[in-house]
């Protein structure tokens, strides 16, 4: 990509276009990492896109609702340094001021995957909405670290009772407490979500009693037997209530999933009070014409800006566009 591009994107679909290895994900990977979600892998391979520097730059200018205008920047080495309007920031506060989505491919695991992929999705979502959220998902992985570290020692792992409680309590209150707004902005007939296990009382109520009753067999498994990491999402199809991994098609899991993550555009839009930014890797992938065409009119209605990368045009019907094209030269012209 040439280092001097500047691109002024439209404030509805855009499309970026590109054979494969053209630097259509890198694109949508800077975008990520300007809207604090950070890197999709290691951060380090970010600074390998072409270049032999020890760093790497990324800046945006920003025009938010109303007249609100602000610069974002971000400086990669070994860690992500940002900055809003030239002064330091956190990617939480960041969070808050550019709110984003983030459909990557394999982003289908969301249906298909293990349970940990439906965890990330609510962990991002509760990361927008809780602002302590994210610190504390991370110590809680920290204490769930030592506590596995103490078991496998044949120690006591009572140091980390309160603690392992209360971070854990907390994050999965959160998660049940932001699905429960999700679910409720779902109109009713079409799909269903549920978090597994129910909680009928508090995460931490729950999590002391489940420590009590499991404590000799934690110590036999050298590992704890419940808490957030066993969290799951079920998600399954209203018409006759079989888990939509085994109801539907590869074509009509895309499209629930994009269903999910406009319902969850319209959540962070209500919560707070900006319009959120789309981001999407191979959308259109595995969908014929009328599965694009859904897709097409489904972003469309909600009037926010969106960023779709595909090898090839996704919408032939469909003639005006921002966004860029990567030839097969790695040089980029505008898509209009």
């Amino acid at each position: 990509m040439r280092p001097d591009l500047k691109v002024e994107w439209d404030p509805g679909i855009n499309l970026v276009l590109g054979r494969n290895g053209s630097g259509k994900t890198n694109l949508l990977e800077s975008l990520s990492i300007l809207s604090g979600w950070g890197a999709f892998g290691k951060t380090s391979n970010v600074i390998t896109w072409g270049s032999e520097l020890p760093r790497a730059f990324a800046g945006a200018e920003v025009s938010g609702e109303g007249r609100e205008k602000f610069t974002v920047s971000a400086d990669v080495s070994s860690r992500i340094s940002l900055r809003l309007d030239g002064k330091a920031i956190t990617s939480t506060d960041l969070r808050l001021s550019l709110p984003s989505i983030l459909f990557l491919t394999s982003s289908i695991n969301l249906i298909d995957g293990s349970p940990s992929s439906r965890r990330l999705f609510i962990d991002r979502l509760c990361s927008l909405f809780y602002p302590p959220y994210a610190k504390r998902l991370s110590e809680f992985r920290y204490i769930l670290r030592n506590r596995i570290t103490l078991l496998r020692q044949g120690k006591s792992p009572d140091r980390t009772l309160i603690p392992f409680c209360q971070l854990g309590g907390y994050i999965m209150d959160a998660r049940r407490e932001t699905l429960s707004q999700l679910i409720g902005l779902i109109p009713p007939g079409r799909f269903s979500m549920s978090f597994m296990p129910v909680l009928k009382v508090s995460g931490e109520e729950y999590l002391r009693e489940s420590l009590r009753r499991n404590y000799g067999r934690e110590l036999r498994a050298f590992r704890p037997l419940d808490g957030p990491n066993y969290d799951d999402v079920a998600i399954t199809v209203d018409s006759d209530g079989r888990p939509a991994s085994e109801a539907l098609s590869r074509g009509q899991k895309r499209r629930l999933i994009l269903y999910i993550i406009i319902t969850a555009g319209k959540m962070t839009a209500l919560k707070l009070k900006r319009n959120p930014v789309l981001l999407f890797d191979d959308l259109t992938a595995e969908l014929d014409s009328e599965g694009r065409e859904f897709v097409y009119q489904e972003l469309v209605k909600t009037k926010w800006q969106v960023f779709i990368t595909a090898p090839e045009k996704p919408f032939a019907s469909r003639k005006k566009f921002g966004g860029i094209d990567f030839d097969e030269r790695r040089k980029v012209t505008l898509v209009l």
